[in-house]
């Protein structure tokens, strides 16, 4: 992927990545999606994306301290004028800061919550609950196995891990692009135990089943601010 030209305004790192994904649907999950916007599928199935993780040394661009917090996303895989990238439902973050200047700034779908990610007996705990409405929680157990990997181009693992585009709908009504960069994802299986998840519920998908799950230790990502989609008009 090419390199995004004008200066990054965000560093951080994302840290013990659980890649959890479903086979859904398309229809299920076209219909959640604004005008513009088409849904990516691989070899002809769409998938949902729930990722729990930890945010680690996030700051701006300048700023010598950062932040870090436990997150956990909701996404699909999405094109918007050809362009492949991730359309986020929801966002939900342990970081008052981070959720506000991430909807300002972003315009993206973020909720603060009460988030927990720590180590017990071999596995990662983790647990979320959102503030604003207690019945969108998700907690689970989870650990990797197996060894670390780079996925290939047209493999699955690499079409659902490999994106680094964002879209989300701008203040303006239009479509919007916010680009990150990192570097390959260190990939491994994952083996998961206590999985409960309601953060797709509000998506009409009321069972998912067992996910496919990969891992991932450690990626340093830079971010960019937003901008208008090429083609995408209010």
């Amino acid at each position: 992927m090419p390199k995004v030209k004008f200066p990054w305004i965000m560093h951080m790192e994302w840290r013990d990545l659980l890649f959890m994904h479903w086979p859904v649907r398309s229809a299920s999950l076209a219909r959640c999606l604004p005008g513009g916007v088409d849904l990516d599928t691989f070899e002809g199935q769409a998938w949902l994306g729930v990722l729990p993780f930890a945010v680690t040394g996030f700051r701006p661009r300048g700023i010598p301290l950062g932040l870090s917090y436990g997150q956990v996303n909701v996404r699909t895989y999405v094109r918007v004028n050809g362009v492949p990238g991730i359309w986020t439902f929801s966002l939900d973050a342990a970081s008052g800061f981070s959720v506000l200047g991430a909807r300002w700034l972003y315009c993206l779908p973020y909720f603060a919550a009460d988030i927990h990610l720590h180590a017990r007996e071999g596995w990662l705990q983790f647990g979320s609950v959102r503030r604003s409405d207690v019945r969108r929680a998700c907690a689970l157990m989870y650990r990797p196995v197996g060894r670390v990997f780079h996925a290939h181009p047209g493999t699955l693992e690499y079409w659902l891990t490999e994106r680094r585009v964002l879209f989300t709908v701008g203040w303006n009504g239009g479509l919007w692009r916010e680009d990150v960069q990192h570097e390959p994802w260190p990939l491994q299986r994952a083996e998961i135990r206590e999985l409960s998840c309601t953060l797709h519920e509000p998506l009409g998908l009321l069972t998912l089943g067992v996910p496919l799950a990969h891992y991932a230790r450690v990626v340093r990502v830079r971010g960019w601010p937003p901008k208008v989609a090429a083609g995408s008009a209010p």
